[in-house]
Order: structure tokens, then sequence, then C-alpha cells
């Protein structure tokens, strides 16, 4: 299928012009999240501290709040705009975080084995078909030995009213003018893409949706062997 994954780009110039949004979540949003966010790090498994990567970083919303807990923080996302507006975040909250523009595909310019932590948040149900395959590879790539990849993406079956307009139900992909925005596939069938990518599943959850107007998210922890 089609894919223009640097169309994010023109969202973000939307976002940073209506001072409504953080990123791709409102301030309101984005407040309610950051408590489940810490609680859903406490398992010993998972790094308190060391070399962070997220994947698809958007405006740094989330690369920032890592940063304030001491990690250090890299984040890679292909929208230019959305780099740009990651790091005057940055610079006005005095964090030293390298935003990068690049794509998540093959995370060029990093070292093998180089992070402890690489994050996915909400970037993995953007990518289609072979390339996501791609995406999960350069994430296993860049992890140090038992290093810890957290995934948390779309999933399960779509009820939107609005979304069902866009939905293909045989690529489960949304499709505007050809070309294929995003992947909501089933939560077994993400599962096995992971482990199939070479990485050991730790913990997997379902967070359902709480009306039709949302999606189920699938939240999965795991590490490179």
């Amino acid at each position: 299928m089609k894919t223009h994954y640097v169309g994010h780009d023109d969202m973000y110039k939307k976002y940073k012009a209506g001072e409504e949004q953080e990123d791709w979540s409102t301030p309101k949003q984005v407040k309610e999240y950051l408590p489940v966010l810490e609680k859903s790090l406490a398992p010993d498994y998972i790094p308190k501290s060391g070399k962070f990567l997220e994947m698809g970083c958007g405006a740094g919303t989330y690369s920032l709040w890592f940063a304030q807990q001491g990690y250090d923080v890299y984040g890679v996302d292909i929208a230019p705009t959305a780099v740009a507006w990651a790091k005057e975040k940055a610079e006005k909250q005095n964090l030293k975080v390298n935003f990068r523009v690049a794509s998540v595909l093959n995370l060029a310019g990093f070292k093998d084995n180089f992070f402890d932590f690489v994050l996915d948040g909400h970037c993995f149900h953007c990518i289609i078909g072979q390339d996501r395959i791609v995406f999960l590879k350069s994430a296993l790539r860049v992890l140090k030995p038992n290093g810890f990849f957290r995934v948390a993406t779309m999933c399960g079956e779509v009820t939107n009213d609005e979304w069902l307009k866009q939905w293909d139900p045989e690529s489960r992909c949304m499709v505007v003018k050809d070309i294929a925005r995003r992947y909501i596939g089933l939560a077994d069938d993400i599962l096995d893409e992971i482990k199939e990518a070479g990485f050991q599943i730790l913990h997997w959850e379902i967070f359902y949706r709480k009306d039709k107007y949302e999606q189920d998210d699938l939240l999965v922890d795991a590490i490179k062997p």
C-alpha cells in the first residue's frame, strides 16, 4: 500500500500554529496520561536510567518527561516541524535532549547496541505493511543485549463512525486518498510481529476504549535477548 510518512509534518504545522496541542494530545490529555505512564514504569525489569530513544518522538512531550526523570534522551521523527518544536521546548525547559530528523525505519546515525530503553509511543500504528518488520528490526539493532523495548499501539476493532469511513477491513488500515495512514491490527497479530522480529515479550495488556470514539490500546514490554 502507498505511504506518506513525512505527511505528518502538515499536522504538526497546524498543531503548532493553533497552540492548543502539546503534540498529538491536548494539555489536558497529557496531564491525565503522565501519572499512568509513571506507574507503568514501576516493574523492576524496566531500566530507571541510561540511554533512552523515542521512535517517532513528535514534538517531544514524552521525551522531555523522560529527560526530567534522569534518562539520557534521544528522539527521532521524520517530521521537521515536530523536531524543531521539540528542540524549542527543550531549550525553554533547560533540558538536554538530542532530537533529530530521521526515519524510524533505519535509525541512521545510531550505532548497534547503543540504547538501554527504546520507546514506541504510538508511532508503530503509523507504520504500514513490510515497513513494520523493518521498524522492529531497527529497534532491535540499536538496543543493547537485554535492552528494554516498549510498544504502545492502537489495536482491535474500529468503532468510531468517522474512522469507519476510512477503514479498509482487509488490510486493517485507515486509508485516505489511497494513502494508508494507520494500521490497527488485532492484538495477537501485533504480538506475533514483535516476537518474530526477535524480541522476548515480558508483559502485555490491552487498555480498552471508554466509548466508541476511542480505540483500544495495546501495551507491550519486551527485551532484546
